[in-house]
């Protein structure tokens, strides 16, 4: 019966592993969402002032939301001099 509990690392790497396709899912979502962001800007119509806000306000949420990120998990190194 002891072989039928997965151990505590196994499940640890089960969840890391859902984890990760979670984020390549949500990734994968928004790189489309990008490009068709992109497509529709292309077409030349101009945007009202309210879709230009809602654009500018999202771009606000993604770059703090990457800042904070990159400064948990990417720290700048310090400088050995």
């Amino acid at each position: 019966m002891a072989g039928e509990i997965p151990s505590f690392s196994r499940a640890r790497a089960e969840v890391d592993a859902k984890g990760q396709n979670e984020m390549t899912n949500t990734l994968r979502e928004f790189g489309n969402s990008a490009i068709a962001l992109c497509d529709v800007m292309d077409q030349g119509r101009s945007l009202t002032d309210m879709e230009l806000l809602f654009i500018e306000n999202h771009f606000q949420v993604i770059q703090m939301a990457y800042l904070r990120w990159k400064r948990k998990y990417r720290p700048i190194p310090l400088d050995p001099a």
